[in-house]
């Protein structure tokens, strides 16, 4: 009897159980499958952050849940000035209805109560947007403030008020560098179509607003000259600034400055592709480009052309594609085309040496210092880096053929002997004329 007692308790724990475990399973298929399909602001890796934290942490503005409450942030002013650009975000709207102080107070407050309603319906779509659980510090009164605070910097920005020397953030040099650099963090972002919901409830109703000016191009004219894109360097969004396709701010600029005309490969590049300094041994001239080529010579009197972007080198520059290529890293189909220019680079300059040789054809200008930071940067950008995607096989796999052709070998290595410095040239040439010389007094001896 109480063995069969026993046993029901047995069947009875181990049905619970197994229930139980199914139930989470259920649970953690549905939370993945949810996260997978709309997540696109990540913590970076540890592995990668550790390269540089710097690159990844916010300086002075904390955007979204995931950094608002370091304690560098908590302890700074940088809440007080975000309510106050909100505050007069909103008095800005007002005003341009015109009417009395009191209508235009109702006014303000009726487009906030407008916002505040679009947050609270979209709060749980936003909280998908982010891998990591935000369900505690994530709320609409977190959107609304710092949505509208990224709006009215970039409207500042945009319609250059007269005098900015009082403005808490554009009124001194330093502020205005930290508020860009932290609005390019992947950790740092709002989701885009959170800015846009609000952006249609606010700036695209004020009268001095062009129709056609949308947030992308507000996004990508505040950020200029991160990068010379297919577009020239002009603020001419590309289709998907114009609507919610973009993930958020970064993304907006991942899309601008990439050039979407390249075809990845896979499995990172087949051949090993020689240094700059090599290259241009071989005879290989480099040229700034709008995209990265290797061009054949189109005569006889031409030169193998190896053309790539011009790249300013700022402070700047470094954590903008740290951070792009973090986004590339997490983020489920995103183009891999940053990691593989970064892998490019790495491989094109292996010393100083070779940072100085595109610096000469100008596709390097470097405001770091010595070459040598400049190399360091791009031969640290991919350390715990996995390149899947490679969007230049064909370039690397043209410029390791034509470096291993026997007359371009014998060439970069008479380069490389005798044509490096002008003694060694002259010495060369004095060599040479010997030589000559030589040759025809011998000629001269013996068949006269």
């Amino acid at each position: 009897m109480s063995e069969n007692i026993e046993c029901c308790i047995s069947e009875e724990a181990l049905q619970r159980l197994t229930e139980g475990i199914g139930k989470k399973m259920v649970e953690g298929a549905e939370k993945t499958q949810s996260k997978s399909s709309s997540s696109c602001i990540y913590r970076v890796p540890k592995e990668i952050r550790k390269q540089k934290e710097s690159a990844y942490t916010p300086r002075f503005v904390s955007i979204g849940p995931l950094h608002g409450k370091d304690q560098h942030i908590l302890n700074s002013l940088m809440q007080n000035l975000k309510r106050s650009y909100v505050y007069t975000f909103f008095g800005r709207i007002s005003s341009k209805e015109g009417g009395s102080e009191v209508e235009k107070l109702n006014k303000s407050k009726e487009v906030l109560m407008e916002c505040v309603r679009k947050m609270r319906k979209s709060l749980d779509k936003v909280k998908k947007c982010y891998v990591e659980e935000v369900e505690d510090v994530l709320d609409v009164e977190m959107l609304v403030i710092d949505g509208c605070f990224i709006l009215e910097l970039l409207y500042r920005f945009a319609h250059k008020e007269t005098d900015n020397r009082n403005d808490p953030i554009f009124g001194n040099i330093l502020t205005p560098i930290y508020v860009q650099h932290d609005l390019l963090l992947l950790e740092n972002q709002l989701p885009f179509f959170v800015l846009n919901e609000l952006f249609d409830l606010t700036v695209a109703h004020i009268a001095c607003t062009p129709p056609t000016h949308t947030l992308g191009k507000y996004v990508i004219s505040y950020f200029p000259n991160m990068w010379k894109s297919e577009n020239d360097g002009t603020t001419t969004a590309t289709a998907t600034t114009t609507n919610n396709n973009c993930d958020h701010i970064l993304d907006i600029l991942h899309n601008h400055y990439r050039h979407h005309d390249a075809n990845p490969g896979y499995g990172g590049p087949s051949v090993v592709m020689p240094c700059a300094s090599d290259l241009k041994y071989a005879g290989v001239m480099f040229e700034e480009g709008n995209k990265v080529e290797f061009c054949k010579p189109q005569g006889p009197f031409h030169r193998t052309q190896f053309k790539i972007p011009t790249l300013d080198l700022y402070d700047s520059v470094e954590p903008f594609l740290r951070n792009l290529i973090t986004y590339e890293q997490c983020c489920n189909g995103v183009p891999g085309y940053f990691t593989s220019y970064a892998a490019l680079m790495d491989t094109l300059t292996s010393t100083p040496k070779d940072v100085q040789v595109l610096e000469k054809a100008g596709i390097i200008r470097n405001y770091l210092g010595a070459s040598e930071d400049s190399s360091d940067l791009f031969n640290n950008l991919c350390k715990g880096i996995v390149l899947g995607e490679f969007y230049f096989t064909k370039t690397t796999i043209a410029a390791a053929d034509y470096n291993k052709r026997c007359c371009h070998d014998a060439m970069a290595h008479l380069r490389r002997r005798y044509l490096t410095t002008p003694w060694t040239f002259k010495a060369f040439c004095v060599g040479f004329i010997t030589f000559g010389i030589s040759i025809i007094k011998f000629v001269r001896a013996n068949f006269r």
